[in-house]
């Protein structure tokens, strides 16, 4: 006598499998949603003269401030969106030439083509920032600073405090763009 062999259960667990093999496709189809961002018009694609600035202002030199960093996002005529991170300089020593100028040259300057992972950073860096502004702490004389402010300054953010979760919030952020 030879022994029966027996599909159903060979034919179960492929369809078991196929199952959820289709599960997890749907699954990462649902993941990949638009990132809500910026209109590229908003930030300059019709006029370039709009964009959203993203600042920072530290404070080695204690009460009198410290170097700038600064992220420009902004929109080409084709509609892709750019970031511009700046470094300035500044020397504690020299503190009247480097705040009467306003037409500073970075010191490092790299630009920057946005992707759906970059735009995302800046999104939740933008909450971060939000979330840090409800727990603002006047930190006195000596503080770091913080904006987000869009052309026509119907966005603005600005954080005056000495967290560190602002500072490491910001290196984040440029970590994420640059990296």
């Amino acid at each position: 006598m030879r022994p029966r062999i027996s599909f159903y259960p060979t034919l179960l667990t492929l369809i078991i499998w196929t199952a959820c093999k289709q599960n997890k496709a749907d699954k990462v189809e649902e993941n990949k949603q638009p990132i809500a961002f910026f209109d590229p018009m908003e930030l300059g694609s019709t006029n370039q003269t709009s964009n959203l600035k993203i600042e920072a202002r530290f404070d080695e030199c204690g009460e009198w401030g410290g170097h700038k960093e600064e992220i420009i996002i902004s929109s080409d005529k084709k509609e892709n969106i750019y970031a511009t991170y700046n470094i300035y300089p500044f020397n504690c020593d020299s503190l009247d030439y480097y705040y009467s100028k306003s037409d500073l040259t970075p010191t490092s300057s790299k630009i920057i083509l946005l992707t759906d992972k970059t735009k995302k950073s800046i999104v939740d860096y933008i909450h971060r920032l939000t979330q840090s502004k409800i727990s603002e702490r006047f930190p006195g004389h000596a503080g770091n600073f913080f904006s987000i402010v869009n052309t026509d300054s119907s966005l603005n953010i600005q954080v005056y405090d000495n967290k560190d979760f602002d500072v490491k919030s910001f290196r984040q952020l440029v970590t994420e763009l640059t990296n």
